[in-house]
């Protein structure tokens, strides 16, 4: 199996092509999408999706993602081998979270030009011209060290979605707003205080939120609840969370520790 996690979209051919290059190198792969549609060059937006995507599928899957704002630049393409699979994609921390979970066991940096699609590759294209083939090359039992040269995981890019204490509450990332407007922490295996209120402090100012468990318990007010990802989010029932509070992926969202029974950090 090979899954793929894009940011191009659905109007345009770019995940076509991709799927072409991946089949004529391997006719019998099985490709699925975790999303043709990520976010416009949201680094963090994609991690998430990855990491909280990635457990579910079978093992060896190789997965292809191409969030790339960096694409052209001296930034590094990578192929990386974990306890149960395979990823490619850029090295912008886009990967780290889902590899570092699943326990990295080599990481190799895609400079083998032998390899890719043709000798002139594209600067803006190297979903085509290097990830897809390298990623349809591993899912046919090509041994990695194939695709270029062994790589320190200690040098690899790292996001920041790091959390901190500060006067009473927890200062966490925001990192991921689904379309609903619900807004995903960077904290998760929480236990929340149901129906305990709590303050919630934005760079906009102070609101207030519930411990709940589903959203109809909030009525019209936000709720602070564990989501189906064990992750703590902010929501509103029928309306988006993300509007009232005006935040996004990579901001600071604090919130009152006394709600919460437990969490850990997300690093």
């Amino acid at each position: 199996m090979l899954a793929v996690l894009t940011d191009f979209g659905i109007s345009d051919n770019y995940n076509g092509v991709m799927e072409a290059v991946i089949r004529r190198i391997n006719k019998n792969v099985d490709v699925v999408y975790i999303s043709p549609n990520s976010k416009n060059f949201n680094v963090i937006a994609g991690a998430y999706q990855l990491y909280t995507s990635y457990r579910y599928f079978r093992k060896y899957t190789t997965f292809l993602v191409v969030i790339d704002p960096g694409v052209g630049t001296r930034r590094r393409p990578l192929a990386v081998r974990t306890r149960n699979y395979f990823f490619v994609g850029p090295d912008n921390g886009v990967l780290l979270p889902a590899i570092r979970e699943d326990g990295i066991l080599k990481v190799h940096s895609i400079d083998n030009e032998r390899i890719y699609l043709s000798r002139e590759i594209s600067n803006t294209f190297h979903g085509r011209d290097i990830f897809s083939v390298s990623a349809a090359l591993l899912s046919r039992g090509v041994p990695i060290e194939t695709l270029g040269t062994r790589v320190d995981e200690t040098d690899l890019v790292k996001l920041n979605l790091e959390s901190r204490r500060e006067n009473g509450m927890i200062c966490s990332k925001v990192f991921f707003v689904d379309h609903f407007g619900n807004v995903a922490l960077s904290l998760r295996n929480v236990r929340i205080k149901l129906g305990e209120k709590a303050k919630i402090r934005t760079r906009d100012g102070t609101f207030t939120g519930i411990g709940a468990r589903t959203f109809q318990e909030g009525g019209s007010d936000l709720i602070i609840y564990r989501n189906g990802y064990g992750f703590l989010e902010l929501g509103l029932n029928k309306a988006d969370a993300s509007v009232v509070l005006n935040v996004k992926e990579g901001d600071d969202v604090c919130l009152e520790e006394s709600i919460l029974e437990d969490f850990s950090p997300f690093t």
